[in-house]
């Protein structure tokens, strides 16, 4: 991953004015990916939006590691769905379009 798609995670924690062991917990649960270059851990920069969404979750609606967790299986799971939709949709269209 490009260097400049990276953001250190003590930054990005002092800027949002969370704790380091916050963004290490959601390491450790799954939540989040993060990159360690010589021993300087970082965030790649297109999960910003995901770590927002778990930030204001958290502290925002008092929603605790492991209910981030379910809803985040949820969240997932809706947009896989909302995908195979896309593609069902797609697929009978081109069906109803070659009837005579």
């Amino acid at each position: 991953m490009e260097n400049d798609q990276l953001i250190a995670t003590e930054i990005f924690c002092t800027n949002y004015g969370i704790e380091y062991s916050f963004v290490q917990s959601l390491q450790e649960s799954g939540l989040i990916e993060t990159v360690v270059i010589r021993e300087t851990q970082f965030l790649p920069v297109p999960q910003l939006q995901k770590i927002e969404r778990v930030i204001r979750l958290y502290h925002d609606l008092d929603i605790n590691i492991e209910g981030i967790e379910a809803i985040d299986t949820l969240l997932n799971r809706i947009d896989y769905m909302e995908k195979e939709i896309i593609a069902l949709k797609n697929k009978l269209r081109f069906y109803e379009g070659n009837t005579y």
